[in-house]
C-alpha cells in the first residue's frame, strides 16, 4: 500500500509538470518512483497513466498542432529509430544514456548563453530534421524521445501553446505501446487494479496545473523546459552511475 501511495504521489507531480509544459509526465514520475519502488509493474502502470495524461494534453492543445511541422519532424525519425535499434545491439545502453545526458547539458549551456545575449536561433528546416532524427534514434535505442523534442521546442523558441501541441504528436507512440503490451497479455489484474488508483491521481495533477498553464508567461515556460531537461540529464546520469563505477 505504501508503494501504491508513492506511485500515486509521483504521478501527481509528473502530471502536474505535464499540465504546465505539455510533456514530461513519465520523465518526471518514473525516476521518482524508481527511487523507492523496484517492482516491474511500475513501468506498465506508468504506461497507462502516461497515455492518459498524453490524451488529456492532446484534447487541450490539438488545435495548435502544425501538421507540416510535425511531419517534418517525425519522418526523419523513422531511419533514426532503425539506427537506434541496431545501435542498442552493439553499444551498452548506459553509454547511450550518457551520450543523451551530454547532449542535453550542451543544449542547456547554449540556451543559457542565448538567454544572456537576448537572442533566439532562427527556425531552420535542417534543425527540425536533425532533431527528428535524433528523437527517433534515442527513442529506438533507449526508449526516450521527450528530451530531444523539448530541445527542439526550446531552440526554435516555439510559442508555449504551439510547443504543447507539438509535444502531443508523440501520444500516438503511447497507443502503439499499449496495444503491443496488451497483445502480449502483460496487463495483469494487479496492474489494472493499481492503475485504477494511479490514473485518477495523474488526472488530478494535470487538472491542478491547467489554471496555471493558462497564466504562465512565455519566459517562464522556456525556463520550465530547461528545468525539465536538467532533471532529465540528472536522471540519465544517475541511471548510468553503476556502469561508470564498474569501469573506473
Amino acid at each position: 500500500m505504501n508503494d501504491l501511495f508513492i506511485i500515486c504521489a509521483a504521478w501527481f507531480i509528473g502530471a502536474f509538470i505535464n499540465g504546465l509544459t505539455g510533456m514530461g509526465g513519465t520523465l518526471i514520475a518514473l525516476p521518482l518512483i524508481t527511487l523507492f519502488v523496484s517492482a516491474k509493474s511500475v513501468i506498465l502502470i506508468s504506461l497507462i497513466s502516461g497515455t492518459l495524461v498524453g490524451t488529456l494534453t492532446f484534447l487541450l492543445y490539438w488545435r495548435y498542432i502544425d501538421v507540416r511541422d510535425v511531419l517534418g519532424f517525425w519522418l526523419p525519425a523513422l531511419p533514426g529509430i532503425a539506427l537506434g535499434v541496431w545501435t542498442l545491439k552493439v553499444v551498452d545502453i548506459e553509454l547511450l544514456e550518457l551520450l543523451l545526458c551530454g547532449i542535453i547539458v550542451m543544449h542547456i549551456t547554449v540556451q543559457l548563453v542565448q538567454d544572456w545575449l537576448g537572442t533566439c536561433m532562427a527556425p531552420r528546416a535542417i534543425m527540425k530534421y536533425t532533431c527528428g532524427f535524433f528523437a527517433g534514434f534515442f527513442g529506438g535505442s533507449i526508449g526516450i524521445n521527450g528530451p530531444v523534442m523539448a530541445m527542439y521546442a526550446s531552440l526554435m523558441c516555439l510559442e508555449k501553446n504551439k510547443a504543447r501541441g507539438f509535444f502531443t504528436s508523440a501520444t500516438a507512440t503511447s497507443y502503439i505501446s499499449l496495444a503491443v503490451v496488451a497483445c502480449n497479455g502483460l496487463f495483469t489484474e494487479e496492474v489494472v487494479q493499481s492503475a485504477s488508483f494511479v490514473a485518477p491521481a495523474a488526472v488530478a495533477g494535470f487538472l491542478c496545473a491547467c489554471p496555471l498553464a493558462k497564466r504562465i508567461r512565455q519566459e517562464t515556460f522556456h525556463v520550465a523546459l530547461l528545468v525539465l531537461l536538467g532533471f532529465a540529464a540528472f536522471s540519465l546520469f544517475i541511471r548510468a552511475m553503476p556502469y561508470i563505477s564498474s569501469r573506473f
